[in-house]
């Protein structure tokens, strides 16, 4: 491919503003989008878009890569060696990346598969989206997701593995501050990580100028993360001893007032709750509500909306029977929460990118990355367009085709 090339004659998703601007043409130079109008004279390399819609490529801001997104994620991955759990990885990352999501954050991995694997994905070896990732969640010994590794027990453990997740390539810290239904010996309504290891990942955190962000079940572990200075909290699940799910109004308030991003993960929850209910069991026996826990993330979500919380999208796609093409279900688990299609467009868009902390990301605007999805129909108007693009481009490379034709 040359080193600009046109898209010309597009329908461009404005997410910002919600609307569509007709008749336009996109020339992206190397990774990024140079310049956005009409270029009559242009007579490099060009792609028709014949009036398709072009939109940014979206962001999945909670993923792991390395669970298998089937009825059973831990058994699986304890069931599989390193070269399986790769394999696994690389499936997740391309269908991700067929599905025009051009971004992902992962929120637990194993980190010494995962610098591996983002050293791939980089180099274009294995295909698949960008990858944000913590490395290893730092969990108390035993605690939620340990069989990923990143279990600490003092401050100073701690220390050592902050300094060796960002030393390899770490973008944020991720901390379980609480117990998960994945993680049987963990009690999901427990904050079971020490008040002062969280405050001591803060300031590391900070100190080193990357954000933090806990997965919270327990309405105390919530209630800690406000207290020591969180900059996001994953899941936000209100589930108070002895497991009894219970939105907390006053709490809300709290995050709100502090600037705290969430990240609802609502869909991952639903599909996981559709299980137990078939089943009539939960993975981990210590979550003793585990139904009521996850379908309260669909009325949590509302409440965010209804308060204007900052809410990032993510799917905790791997989890189970979550697989990596879900964010437009995600999306629409919002669209149901009562936020407005385009309200959820931009979580996963411009608005998601600003809260992770990334520039230039996330709008078809000049000096942005040019991370783009060409699509059959208005995504403002309709979701389910976005589930399979016509052509993906990553970084001004086209990565994904679904019909053939221009190679550009």
């Amino acid at each position: 491919m040359s080193d600009s090339f046109l898209i010309r004659n597009a329908r461009i998703v404005d997410v910002v503003a919600g609307s569509i601007e007709v008749e336009r043409s996109v020339l992206v130079r190397g990774d990024r989008i140079e310049a956005v109008g009409r270029f009559p004279a242009w007579s490099g390399a060009t792609m028709e878009a014949e009036n398709r819609y072009l939109c940014p490529g979206l962001i999945d801001c909670h993923v792991h890569f390395f669970l298998d997104a089937g009825p059973d994620p831990r058994g699986s991955y304890l069931r599989s060696d390193d070269e399986e759990r790769m394999s696994t990885a690389e499936k997740n990352a391309r269908l991700a990346i067929e599905a025009g999501i051009t971004t992902m954050r992962d929120c637990a991995a194993p980190g010494h598969l995962m610098v591996r694997f983002q050293r791939q994905v980089d180099a274009g070896e294995v295909p698949g989206p960008h990858i944000i990732s913590c490395g290893y969640a730092l969990m108390r010994p035993k605690g939620h997701c340990h069989f990923l590794g990143g279990e600490v027990a003092t401050v100073r453990e701690l220390s050592e593995r902050i300094e060796w997740n960002l030393s390899h390539g770490a973008g944020f810290v991720k901390l379980m501050a609480s117990g998960g239904g994945l993680t049987p010996g963990t009690i999901p309504h427990e904050a079971d990580l020490p008040v002062e290891i969280m405050k001591a990942a803060v300031r590391e955190a900070h100190a080193n100028g990357v954000l933090i962000t806990a997965h919270c079940h327990a309405t105390d572990s919530i209630r800690r993360g406000i207290e020591v200075g969180l900059d996001m909290i994953e899941h936000v699940s209100y589930v108070e001893a002895p497991g009894r799910y219970r939105y907390d109004e006053e709490l809300t308030h709290q995050i709100r007032d502090a600037g705290i991003i969430v990240s609802p993960t609502v869909y991952s929850a639903l599909q996981t709750a559709r299980q137990f209910r078939a089943a009539g069991a939960a993975h981990n026996p210590g979550d003793v509500a585990a139904v009521v826990r996850l379908e309260g993330r669909l009325v949590n979500t509302g409440h965010f909306h209804r308060l204007g919380m900052k809410i990032i999208g993510g799917t905790d796609c791997g989890a189970t029977n979550t697989p990596f093409d879900s964010l437009v279900d995600e999306l629409e688990s919002y669209t149901e929460a009562g936020l407005t299609r385009h309200e959820a467009l931009r979580s996963v868009t411009d608005l998601g990118a600003t809260y992770l902390g990334l520039s230039r990301v996330g709008q078809i605007q000049p000096g942005h990355r040019a991370d783009l999805t060409l699509l059959e129909g208005n995504p403002l108007e309709d979701l389910e367009v976005l589930r399979r693009p016509l052509k993906v481009y990553k970084s001004g490379t086209l990565v994904h085709e679904r019909n053939g034709g221009d190679p550009v």
